[in-house]
């Protein structure tokens, strides 16, 4: 179930295998940061470790959000999981970097999910 947090940041998970999906959209700041990390905290405790957080539709983040993500990539490790981030737009990838190799980016979810097999060409 979605979380709406006041204005345009909504964040909200599915399972996609034995992964979780989290979908983030609007802006990550100091306003929206704890919302998401109550989110990826809940989803890696209770739900799944394993994890790719959706950023197509992130118009915003500032370093509140990097430290959410940083946290939330440790977290995932803590409990035997990872974290990987998807379709982050150039100016966030490049914002990301500074993560380096603890949070992987990949291009699409579809590279992102470990049991994602693209069908067969015909």
């Amino acid at each position: 179930m979605p979380t709406d947090v006041s204005g345009p940041f909504v964040c909200g998970w599915s399972a996609v295998g034995d992964c979780a999906v989290v979908r983030v959209a609007g802006r990550i700041d100091d306003v929206s940061a704890p919302t998401l990390e109550t989110e990826l905290h809940h989803v890696i405790t209770t739900k799944l470790p394993t994890l790719v957080v959706d950023l197509r539709r992130v118009s915003h983040m500032d370093r509140a959000g990097i430290e959410v993500l940083r946290t939330a990539g440790e977290l995932a490790v803590q409990h035997n999981g990872w974290l990987r981030v998807a379709g982050a737009a150039t100016w966030l990838a490049e914002l990301l970097s500074d993560l380096g190799e603890r949070i992987r980016q990949y291009p699409s979810l579809a590279d992102a999910l470990p049991s994602y097999r693209p069908a067969p060409s015909a």
